[in-house]
């Protein structure tokens, strides 16, 4: 098989989820064992991102006409597009793509265009698509409702956490990173980017409810890259000001990869108050760290989590900190965590690989 892989509107950015997955599956794909060369097409000099593999190369383009005669000149079976906005019209090989939600129909005030765009955009490319694949039986089900792709065409594949969560970091390690950051003995972790859906200010609320009706001072240390400018960040900044809340609540903005499985197993337990996901993959990583899980009961969540979670209404704050007393209890994280060593098992990317491949044989047969 040779594969086209449309990565054109890939920014060097510091990874999200949809980065995780693209840098993830390539090279899980490329370690496959199966047949196929993987042509990454990109836009920007990011090639370092993805390791030298002797089945992968790089087609650096950005004129339409020079990526559809590379597309000829590589030979391709088929066209992947696993990101969002990268779509190009009259590809002359089959084409599957990635949507890993529709969050712009549930919140169309949170993304950029809003419904009617967003919807426009997708109801002109969708008759080109010979697959879906999404990350969750969630989204699938989103997808079918909301842009009328027949459910048969759309495949739900899980995703799985980075590589180096599958390991427990070295004590030593651990320690480092905690004195780096001078964490607390006991803490709730929350890595996100500063985005409207990921309910920052929610959270933040049932933290002053948990000290000031429950005198429960439970540390909070969010983590994930933002823009000085971001406005959902400053108002996190502004409202643990306002609130006398900076020996409680740590933001780390930022931290290295390598650092984070560290982060996840100093803690006491990972609170997610995202109001919605398609997938959320530091889920899986709280599942390979071994800790257990305050979350949402929205979207794909409790898909993700299973039973190795205790669940809240993301837009009731009380509700919120009470789970995050409970979470307190030994004996609960205890049972948490036993859920969450059966839960883990079920996520890898090499299962996430073969998944894909499944798909893409199955189109390429047809052709």
């Amino acid at each position: 098989m040779r594969i086209g892989i449309n990565l054109l509107t890939l920014t060097q950015e510091r990874f999200g989820g949809v980065e995780q997955y693209i840098k993830n599956l390539i090279a899980h794909l490329a370690d496959s064992g199966e047949n196929l060369t993987l042509f990454l097409f990109l836009s920007t000099n990011i090639k370092n991102i993805f390791p030298y593999h002797e089945k992968i190369q790089i087609r650096m383009l950005k004129d339409p006409a020079q990526i559809h005669e590379s597309i000829r000149q590589c030979q391709l079976d088929l066209w992947f597009c696993p990101m969002h906005s990268s779509y190009i019209s009259d590809v002359r090989v089959p084409c599957i793509v990635t949507i890993h939600d529709v969050l712009h129909t549930a919140y169309p005030h949170f993304v950029q265009g809003g419904l009617e765009e967003n919807n426009r955009y997708y109801h002109r490319f969708a008759p080109s698509f010979r697959k879906v694949i999404t990350v969750s039986a969630f989204s699938r089900n989103a997808i079918a409702n909301q842009l009328s792709i027949p459910k048969e065409k759309i495949h739900a594949i899980h995703l799985s956490a980075p590589a180096i969560f599958d390991k427990a970091p070295a004590d030593v390690i651990r320690k480092k990173v905690k004195q780096k950051y001078q964490l607390p003995d006991t803490y709730a972790i929350y890595p996100s980017s500063f985005n409207p859906h990921k309910n920052h200010q929610n959270l933040l609320k049932a933290i002053l409810i948990l000290r000031e009706k429950h005198n429960t001072a439970l540390p909070l240390i969010l983590t994930g890259y933002a823009n000085k400018r971001n406005r959902i960040y400053q108002s996190v900044l502004r409202f643990i000001e306002e609130h006398s809340l900076e020996n409680q609540v740590r933001v780390l903005g930022y931290v290295k990869p390598d650092e984070m499985p560290s982060l996840y197993w100093n803690s006491s337990f990972l609170v997610f108050p995202s109001l919605y996901e398609g997938f959320g993959i530091p889920l899986v990583e709280a599942l390979k760290a071994q800790r257990p899980i305050a979350c949402s009961n929205k979207g794909s969540i409790p898909e993700v989590a299973g039973d190795a979670a205790l669940y809240f209404n993301p837009e009731r704050p009380e509700e919120m900190a009470l789970r995050m007393k409970e979470m307190l209890n030994p004996l609960t994280r205890k049972k948490l965590w036993e859920e969450g060593k059966l839960r883990s098992q079920h996520f890898s990317w090499k299962k996430t690989a073969e998944e894909t491949l499944h798909v893409f044989r199955s189109v390429i047969k047809k052709r």
